[in-house]
């Protein structure tokens, strides 16, 4: 997430192009380069970030209206997350990059004791929260949650940046699916999965049977994440959170459990007579859960998408309103359709076979 620009392999953009808006003799950090990278040089005191971003997908230099342009002071947008042990006031950290303390908290005691003093180790998704959202801290300063440490209170520490329903905005679609990056935590804050484990012990109506620790396999986030430890339906503290789906101490991309874990037949775990008919598409299209149920609506990079993490289909007639995707083009094999088309098939397919 921040390296130094003279380890090999680091720098990926090209500061060969006539575009290139500052040489690379000035960056002292690399930010990033799965997607794109953004550079920071240092005036002698502090960091100060550059003004332009290299895009990976389209390889190409963005210029103006990039991640950062309105407000290019590191120390108060960019290293609370892209460093660990960050003073704020002076721009000085301990170490970059996303370390162990970065989700675990202070952890000096562990390292000291060989690993016998305990650390933050839960699957709260809060952590994962002080970076994968956007906002501003309770005075308003800062574009991360300063002051919050895992296992906090992180809206004690952060205001979050709310959509407003029924507009689109440069953060989020008028229908409340995120439109940028990092508003991950506050998407599924809002999806069924953050309350799985409260609805079972609140809303159940019990036609399934009654409540047991079986059931926690896939409404408790803390029993499915630790499956050796016996957890019972009182000690569950955790939904469906980040660390459930992300196997956040390896290959992120790839998942720690997939949607078919819990939904073996389908949408519907419970009740598998609703799941006939459910997907209209043949297996050759490759169309996967996250396709239509978490359809990529967030650009980066240029061109490169990423997943909504507020589960729900957006169909065809409410992507034209907004003018965004749907969930009905994201595998590809209709994307020459237009939202009409589309939404005719959709009624077609759905209304009158699937009960929804």
């Amino acid at each position: 997430m921040m390296r130094r620009p003279e380890t090999p392999g680091v720098v990926i953009a090209d500061f060969a192009s006539r575009d290139a808006p500052f040489p690379l003799s000035d960056v002292h950090w690399v930010i990033g380069g799965k997607w794109e990278q953004q550079f920071m040089s240092h005036d002698g005191k502090t960091d100060t970030l550059l003004p332009g971003a290299w895009h990976n997908a389209t390889q190409s230099w963005q210029l103006v209206g990039w991640d950062g342009w309105n407000q290019p002071i590191p120390a108060e947008r960019c290293h609370g997350c892209h460093t660990v042990g960050l003073d704020p006031n002076t721009g000085a950290f301990v170490e970059a990059n996303i370390g162990c303390e970065s989700c675990h908290g202070p952890s000096s005691w562990h390292v000291e004791t060989l690993g016998l003093g305990a650390v933050v180790s839960i699957a709260d998704a809060e952590a994962c929260g002080q970076c994968h959202a956007r906002g501003r801290n309770r005075d308003g300063r800062l574009h991360f949650p300063s002051g919050y440490l895992p296992g906090g209170d992180l809206a004690a520490s952060f205001a979050f940046s709310e959509p407003t329903q029924q507009q689109n905005e440069s953060d989020w679609w008028g229908d409340g699916h995120a439109r940028s990056r990092h508003e991950e935590f506050l998407e599924w804050q809002r999806g069924g999965h953050a309350n799985s484990l409260r609805s079972l012990r609140e809303s159940y109506d019990g036609r399934f049977g009654s409540v047991s620790e079986d059931c926690l396999r896939c409404h408790a986030g803390d029993a499915i994440v630790t499956p050796d430890r016996e957890i019972g339906v009182d000690e569950a503290r955790l939904g469906i959170t980040c660390a459930v789906c992300h196997n956040v101490h390896g290959e992120l991309d790839q998942p720690r459990i997939d949607c078919a874990g819990c939904h073996p037949s389908g949408a519907f775990y419970h009740e598998p007579s609703r799941n006939s008919a459910h997907v209209p598409c043949p297996d050759s299209a490759g169309v996967a859960c996250a396709d239509c149920h978490m359809p990529k609506t967030i650009a980066i990079g240029g061109a490169v998408r990423f997943h909504s993490h507020s589960p729900g289909i957006i169909e065809p007639q409410m992507a034209a309103m907004w003018g965004m995707p749907t969930s009905c083009n994201q595998g590809g094999c209709h994307a020459a359709l237009g939202p009409v088309e589309l939404q005719v098939r959709f009624e077609s397919f759905y209304r009158s076979k699937v009960s929804r």
